[in-house]
């Protein structure tokens, strides 16, 4: 009987992420994505149901889930500014029910981190991917309709995804995790590749070259870490010097250059009108740069996004940036307490890393990922967002995991 709810508990828990993540009844409650978020009620109420499962468990487990929560105050205090910032916001009750959404987000980031371990959690992920790439074929194959843009975007696959852009960023986080497994997992490794591949073959056909110039980043990246961060500090910080070298001269070569690169995969250097977007976004930073607009609010019919419309015309969903969103929304005192979050997560991971425990070492893959996806996209913070829950479980895991180093007894004692 407890095996059976365990499975059970791990099945509902795969069909949460694929709620947050994107599942295949969206295409058809949607019309093929021509209902609004805002109108989709069988959407709200699925996610709903994420909320109270993770809630109800993490009820039966208080004890846990309250020593899991006092180990990390940062992102936590995150959330509170999201909440005090209704008082200053555009529309309060806008900002209001966003922050019941990011609440629920995050609690369920909460569970997972507390249910699972880190390696549990990447195999829960993995199942998940897999049934969406799976899906993602039989759609764009079978329902062409559905699973293959039209429009300006006629050719590109999209799946079970409402665009191009996303099914591409959610397989760069899948090839992410299916190469994490290839490379450090023996068992069934060939099911890891062929994940990889998968995921690689998904992110072509969406024909986002972002998502597959990330694609490459992260892989390389990951046989990077893999390799310098466990060489002795006397060679690490001479190697870790050259690559940081490295990048910044092969960055300033991809801008210096970047209307010949971008010319051969068939964009311009506005990175489809994200360059008039950005600086049209920072004169609207500008008028309130302390505290923002509050969360969420910005560009939800608002007069001051309207301005921004009108300046590059053309219908922005968001900033297509995830820090200059951060920034509209909570101001520099959001970013600041992200940034400082950030930071000493980064380096709670290369420590892990460094104590030779290898699957920390997902944790400086996905802190990458997080970077270059909010480069060109808006997934911080973001209420109802596979990525923001992994972010969430991520650094909990992390700081687990150095006080498991720190009182090991203890931990085993709450965790057990």
């Amino acid at each position: 009987m407890k095996k059976f709810l365990i499975s059970a508990e791990e099945l509902v828990t795969v069909l949460c992420l694929m709620i947050y993540s994107g599942t295949p009844l969206v295409p058809f409650i949607t019309n093929g994505f021509t209902i609004k978020e805002a109108d989709n009620t069988i959407g709200r109420l699925l996610v709903i149901f994420t909320y109270i499962f993770s809630l109800s468990l993490m009820t039966l487990r208080w004890k846990k889930v309250i020593y899991v929560l006092s180990k990390e105050k940062l992102i936590w205090l995150l959330l509170g500014v999201c909440a005090l910032s209704s008082f200053w916001s555009l529309d309060s009750d806008t900002t209001i029910r966003r922050v019941f959404g990011l609440a629920g987000t995050m609690l369920f980031g909460l569970y997972f981190a507390s249910r699972y371990t880190l390696k549990e959690q990447l195999k829960l992920c993995a199942y998940m991917l897999g049934i969406s790439a799976v899906m993602c074929f039989l759609f764009a194959l079978l329902i062409p309709k559905y699973g293959i843009a039209g429009g300006i975007e006629t050719g590109a696959w999209r799946g079970i995804y409402p665009q191009k852009n996303v099914l591409g960023r959610k397989f760069v986080l899948a090839g992410a995790v299916f190469f994490f497994f290839a490379m450090t997992n023996r068992e069934n490794r060939w099911v890891s590749w062929l994940g990889y591949a998968s995921s690689g073959l998904l992110v072509l056909l969406s024909k986002s070259a972002t998502s597959l110039f990330n694609f490459i980043i992260i892989t390389t990246a990951f046989l990077i870490y893999y390799r310098i961060l466990r060489l002795k500090y006397k060679v690490m910080i001479p190697v870790v010097t050259l690559m940081t070298t490295v990048g910044i001269a092969l960055y300033t070569l991809l801008v210096s250059q970047a209307e010949t690169i971008l010319g051969t995969v068939g964009k311009d250097t506005t990175l489809t009108g994200r360059a008039e977007l950005w600086p049209a976004v920072l004169d609207m930073i500008a008028k309130r740069p302390w505290l923002g607009y509050g969360y969420g609010a910005f560009w939800d019919n608002s007069s001051e996004s309207s301005l921004v419309l009108q300046t590059v015309q053309w219908n922005a969903p968001n900033a297509h940036n995830g820090f200059l969103d951060l920034w509209l929304g909570l101001g520099l005192v959001g970013v600041l307490i992200f940034t400082i979050g950030f930071v000493i997560n980064l380096l709670r991971a290369i420590y892990l890393i460094r104590w030779n425990e290898i699957e920390n070492l997902w944790l400086l893959v996905f802190f990458t990922y997080t970077i270059l996806s909010n480069l060109t996209e808006t997934t911080l913070l973001e209420q109802n967002s596979l990525d923001w829950i992994l972010y969430v479980s991520a650094i909990i895991s992390s700081k687990l995991s150095t006080h498991a180093k720190a009182e090991p007894e203890r931990i085993d004692y709450v965790l057990r």
